[in-house]
């Protein structure tokens, strides 16, 4: 076992590559800003917390640009996306991106912020706690409304963009 030293700089490479080893689901979050215009990011820090109430949670690093913007925010749209979307996934991690040049962004009274389509599936959520935690913010929401479709995930695992199989799927559904 190693200790972890973040003081380190290599060292805090190497644990997050550590980290990295774990596949996560890639997901984008979106919400509007106080000025109504659209904020999104992509994230793959994503935990489901609590079945009742249906609550989820995102963690956004404190020196992202959209710190303030999620901290403050109403709500957010969580849009899980599919093994095809890598594009998608890119564009909302780019900084100074049109992020939102494929979407509708015109407000929709049942959404928070605007969803990607052609996900895997959509959750709408209300804020419902902010919690400082070290270097992030962890924002926890109240589902509101989920919809899901029949596309497999985009998964990220050391530092790539890759896929669930079929035969890995056949694996989990037999695992289940």
């Amino acid at each position: 076992m190693c200790r972890v030293n973040t003081r380190s700089k290599s060292e805090t490479k190497r644990y997050r590559n550590m980290l990295g080893s774990y596949p996560t689901g890639v997901a984008v979050i979106t919400t509007r800003d106080n000025g109504g215009c659209c904020v999104g990011m992509t994230i793959n820090s994503f935990c489901s917390l609590s079945l009742t109430p249906a609550l989820v949670s995102i963690c956004i690093d404190n020196q992202s640009s959209n710190y303030c913007t999620y901290y403050n925010c109403r709500g957010f749209t969580l849009t899980f996306l599919s093994e095809d979307q890598e594009a998608v996934a890119m564009q909302f991690a780019t900084r100074g991106a049109n992020k939102f040049s494929q979407l509708d962004c015109s407000p929709n009274k049942d959404q928070f912020g605007p969803s990607v389509p052609n996900a895997t599936a959509i959750l709408n959520c209300e804020t419902y706690q902010r919690i400082t935690v070290g270097d992030h913010l962890m924002l926890v929401g109240k589902v509101h409304q989920y919809k899901q479709f029949d596309r497999p995930p985009l998964v990220f695992e050391k530092g790539r963009f890759t896929s669930i199989t079929n035969d890995q799927a056949a694996i989990s559904q037999t695992a289940a």
